[in-house]
């Protein structure tokens, strides 16, 4: 069952790469007037690329950042410093696309007040498990030294 969690995890990981890659080509072909629900978002196409794709990055490094924790997950190195960095830099990014996606709030409405608050709730959750990681990590190093 571990086996088959982590193959799902590193699918997901793929899909999500994929997902950015076909979001990457899409964004100028759907173009801002078929997306905005706002009369006056052709008006700010610019400002909308923008951000989208500075959340599109965002989402990348995310994704890297995830894969890169899957193989230490597969190599059995779950509590190390590493492991909290690529948790804590994944947490800063979901941050900081939902942060991002505040402005975007004035030009769709309902799809990014919903984008923002799971990206903000997704990083807050994220920084509480990689302090969690990092306390565990600190207790292994503990307990390695006093035997």
């Amino acid at each position: 069952m571990k086996r088959f969690s982590l193959i799902l995890s590193y699918v997901f990981c793929i899909i999500g790469f994929i997902v950015f890659l076909g979001m990457s080509v899409a964004f100028p072909i759907i173009g801002v007037n078929h997306v905005a629900t706002v009369p006056n978002a052709a008006d700010h196409t610019g400002i909308i690329y923008v951000l989208s794709y500075l959340i599109l990055a965002l989402v990348l490094v995310s994704d890297v950042c995830l894969f890169l924790l899957l193989v230490s997950i597969r190599k059995k190195r779950f509590f190390t410093e590493r492991s909290v960095q690529l948790l804590q830099s994944i947490s800063w990014a979901a941050i900081a696309a939902g942060l991002l996606a505040i402005p975007l709030f004035f030009l769709f409405i309902r799809e990014a007040l919903l984008i923002s608050f799971v990206a903000l709730f997704l990083g807050a959750v994220l920084r509480v498990v990689s302090d969690v990681i990092r306390r565990a990590n600190e207790i292994k190093e503990e307990n390695d030294t006093t035997i």
